[in-house]
């Protein structure tokens, strides 16, 4: 694993953001559409979802992969769905049904209006589909800079039970970059889908 001094990283790692949040910014509604397509496809010809019941997944915002379709289909396969919530500068998940209210956060992404005693944490789920700015192919994820789903995730990288819950993350190829420099505290993803491979850590 590559350690580097956050002071050295922090302009590198915000104009990496800057330049492959623009490339994203440049895709057309068709090309979101098109794309999400062949995400969701990739997704269920993995059989990922199969066997999980709680599932966090994110409500895409500004030409992130689409969710919804997703969500959708989740539905329908009576999972128990969760979408994050920031609380007291923590991401915890809310439950989101069919039909739920959602309210903007402070970052104006759409959240659920779960009470703060009913908010869930990511260790107990089975699956959390997380959204991400840039990647490479070690499943190494470059977030917003918040670093909200690192520190909400970091129980992964102590714990003995590795294998729950599964890290999913989506993306774009247009994404991908040749290598991430990460710092102690990043969690990798255990699985990477774009609309034409499926990257394993």
């Amino acid at each position: 694993m590559r350690t580097v001094i956050v002071g050295y990283l922090l302009p590198i790692m915000n104009n990496l953001r800057t330049r492959i949040k623009e490339k994203r910014d440049q895709l057309s509604n068709d090309n979101v559409d098109r794309l999400g397509e062949a995400i969701f496809r990739n997704i269920l010809d993995s059989n990922i979802l199969k066997d999980k019941k709680r599932i966090a997944i994110y409500y895409s915002v500004k030409n992130e992969v689409n969710t919804m379709q997703i969500i959708k289909y989740l539905w329908t396969k009576n999972k128990e769905l969760f979408l994050p919530m920031i609380k007291l500068n923590q991401l915890m998940f809310g439950s989101y049904k069919s039909g739920d209210s959602l309210s903007k956060n402070k970052f104006g992404i759409p959240e659920p209006t779960t009470r703060t005693e009913e908010l869930i944490t990511a260790d107990i789920l089975d699956l959390v589909i997380v959204p991400l700015v840039a990647f490479d192919s070690d499943c190494n994820r470059l977030g917003m800079g918040g670093g909200y789903y690192d520190r909400a995730l970091a129980f992964k990288k102590t714990s003995s039970e590795t294998s729950s819950p599964l890290f999913i993350g989506l993306a774009y190829e247009l994404q991908k970059v040749n290598t991430l420099e990460i710092n102690s505290w990043d969690v990798p993803m255990d699985v990477i889908i774009s609309e034409s491979r499926t990257y394993l850590l």
